[in-house]
């Protein structure tokens, strides 16, 4: 990586620390409280997103690891999901090499784990609420950003607040959009919300309290189509791979970091 000169360096850190100074000193003291205006803008949006029957979205994440060193290492993933209330879902990681698959149909949910050429299909639950609270307690396969799809996300996001302020309007990916931040006792967090008639979540960052070195998970959502017709077969599981089936699924099978595609001889 190239690095820039010094005095631009400097300039540039001068700037951001000048602007977090600026920022910081203009917010109110909000501790204990939640800023109307932030509640408002998160239950707008999480009011549309529950009112809505049918969408598919592009989410990019980054999962960040801390190692014993202390340093940090991100792990980006990319996936295409469909959604189709009260119970359908596909989630599909795109672009790694050992990437997952997952399917929910109503009636059964598949797990297709590409690192180990396999998959796992299971009895699921009548809703996808169930579905979500399934996997996570019984197969401790977790997604952060699976908060956003429960069909009332509004009270799973601030099961645990106990703050959170409005910090403005910001343009995320040449969109529009709120800018609101919560406190938690385990977890801080922040989203943006695109402003207009559609207020759709367009970034969510969650912050771990629990551990000293404060990890982070950011997912972007991008490319959404509220009400799109995804036809059902999308969330059908269909092994087309030769694929080895296992009775239930592997604890340790974890998406990997997408890669770009092999550049052409």
């Amino acid at each position: 990586m190239a690095k820039a000169k010094l005095s631009i360096l400097l300039l540039a850190l001068l700037a951001l620390a000048a602007a977090a100074s600026a920022i910081a000193t203009s917010l109110p003291p909000t501790r204990g409280t939640v800023d109307p205006e932030a509640d408002r803008l998160l239950r707008q949006m999480t009011t549309y997103l529950a009112s809505l029957q049918s969408f598919t979205v592009r989410s990019t994440a980054i999962d960040e690891v801390v190692l014993q060193s202390g340093q940090k290492i991100q792990y980006p993933t990319e996936s295409l999901v469909a959604v189709q209330r009260p119970n359908r879902l596909r989630s599909e990681q795109v672009g790694a090499a050992n990437s997952l698959a997952f399917y929910y149909d109503g009636k059964s949910m598949t797990l297709a784990c590409k690192a180990e050429n396999s998959f796992a299909t299971v009895p699921a639950p009548k809703t996808l609420d169930a579905t979500i609270d399934k996997v996570r307690k019984e197969f401790q396969i977790d997604a952060p950003g699976a908060d956003l799809l429960y069909s009332h996300p509004y009270e799973v996001l601030t099961e645990q607040v106990t703050a959170g302020k409005y910090l403005g309007r910001e343009i995320i990916d040449g969109v529009e959009a709120n800018h609101l931040a919560f406190e938690g006792d385990q977890v801080d967090w922040q989203i943006w919300i695109q402003e207009g008639s559609q207020p759709l979540p367009v970034r969510y960052v969650i912050t771990t309290k629990g551990l000293k070195s404060r990890p982070e998970f950011t997912v972007r959502l991008s490319e959404w189509a509220p009400g799109a017709k995804v036809p059902p077969i999308t969330f059908m599981f269909a092994d087309l791979s030769g694929a080895r089936r296992v009775q239930t699924f592997p604890v340790h099978c974890r998406p990997g970091p997408t890669q770009a595609a092999a550049p052409p001889q």
